[in-house]
This record gives structure tokens, sequence and C-alpha cells, in this order.
């Protein structure tokens, strides 16, 4: 299956997986059973109340539905809770957090990917090979899958000596999210078949900026270092 690069904040092109047919199409069912389930419950609450009021059911029932998607999208960070039971997620090509304004244009699009029992989201998916129906082409998005390529017997990190000493005690500054990066930048240059040695070296350089210090050692063996130091430091 083609792959998606996208560049970081931290100029570090990342591959990921495009968010499969049969996973998006299961996370549509879910997130069909948790509206449909919501509007079963409510109508139930609201017929043993004897409450009458056409307003009142179509804020309970008509907005949810219609907007559930899009708020979902906007409040899970690119996620339903589909997405999330599939583990997959709306992501902007470029790199950048999407924005309100790009899942709205996706939400709006929906409406026609979905036409023909969703035939028009399934073709755009399966010709386009970025995982994008028609409302991800025009909004710059993309559905990725975030599960796991490599098994713990694969995982970039050896085992970390009881009496390890840490190297860069300014690690522990370093985001979740900043040593993903890291992480899924050295299993990328790992496993390609042309290793561009300036993505790490540019990689590295950023993280000394960040951590503000010096070393002598090669980009590769740095950010190992920073990993293994990381790892033990935050597991105290």
């Amino acid at each position: 299956m083609q792959t998606i690069r996208i560049q970081t904040a931290q100029n570090v092109f990342i591959e990921y997986l495009p968010a499969s047919v049969g996973d998006r199409i299961l996370a549509t069912l879910i997130d069909g059973v948790v509206i449909w389930s919501y509007l079963i419950i409510v109508v139930g609450i609201l017929a043993t109340m004897q409450i009458d009021g056409a307003w009142l059911y179509i804020i309970l029932l008509g907005i949810p539905y219609l907007f559930y998607d899009l708020v979902s999208e906007i409040v899970m960070d690119g996620q339903t809770i589909g997405k999330k039971a599939m583990n997959i997620k709306v992501v902007k090509l470029d790199g950048t957090q999407p924005s309100i304004a790009s899942y709205l244009l996706r939400w709006l699009i929906r409406w026609v990917d979905m036409l023909f029992s969703g035939a028009v989201a399934i073709l755009a998916i399966s010709v386009n090979g970025k995982g994008q129906r028609l409302g991800d082409m025009a909004a710059g998005t993309s559905v990725i899958s975030l599960k796991r390529r490599v098994g713990l017997n694969e995982t970039i990190l050896p085992n970390i000596q009881e009496n390890y000493q840490p190297v860069y005690p300014q690690v522990t500054s370093l985001s979740d999210r900043d040593v993903a990066i890291i992480k899924e930048a050295l299993y990328v240059h790992n496993q390609s078949e042309q290793p561009d040695p300036r993505l790490i070296e540019t990689l590295a350089t950023k993280v000394k900026n960040v951590l503000q210090v010096e070393s002598s050692m090669p980009p590769m063996a740095f950010l190992h270092t920073i990993l293994r130091d990381h790892a033990y430091l935050t597991s105290q």
C-alpha cells in the first residue's frame, strides 16, 4: 500500500499508512451504532416523560445526528468514537494541525461522498492512493492509520541497564510527541531502501537547539542516546 509522507513542524518527513477502506467503513458503522443508540435512548426518554414539542426533538435529535462527525473530529483531535476504536485519525497532509475550517469542509462534502451508499467515497479512496475521499481532497486532509507497524521485538531502543547513566538530563523537557517523532524518524530511516542522512542530521540539530546542548556524537548515535536518556529518566 502506498504511504503518505507528512512533514512535521520539526522539518522531518514521517511516513504513515493511509487508513484502509475496511477500517473506515467499520469506523463509520461504529459511529452509526453510537448515534442511533443515542437517538433511541432520547426518544424513549421523551416518550416516557410524554414531552411534546417539535423544537425539542430537533434540538435533542436532529442537531446531534447532523453534527456528530464534525463536532467529534474537532473536539477529539481528528477522531470520532468509531475512528478512535479503529485507531485512525484525520490529519493535514502539509503537517499542520487541521483547522475547524478543514473539518467543516470535509464534513460538508461528506454528504456528496455518502451518495450511493458511500460508493463515491469508496471509489475516491481506492483510486486516490492517499486515503482521501472528495472531502479530504478539498480540505487537504487524509485519514491515516495509527496502528504500530513493528512489534516489541523490533523496537528501536535496546534494554536499558539498571546502572545506566544519562548523558543529557535535559531530555525530560521533551514532550511525548517530540520523542515519538524521533522514534518514527529513526524507524523510517532504518527501513528506507535509500535513507537520506540529511533528515537525521536536521533532526539532531533541531533537538540540540531545543535542549540547548552540544554534542560531538554522530547524529544517529546522538538521537539514540536521547531516546535512551528519556526512557531511563521518565521511568524513574
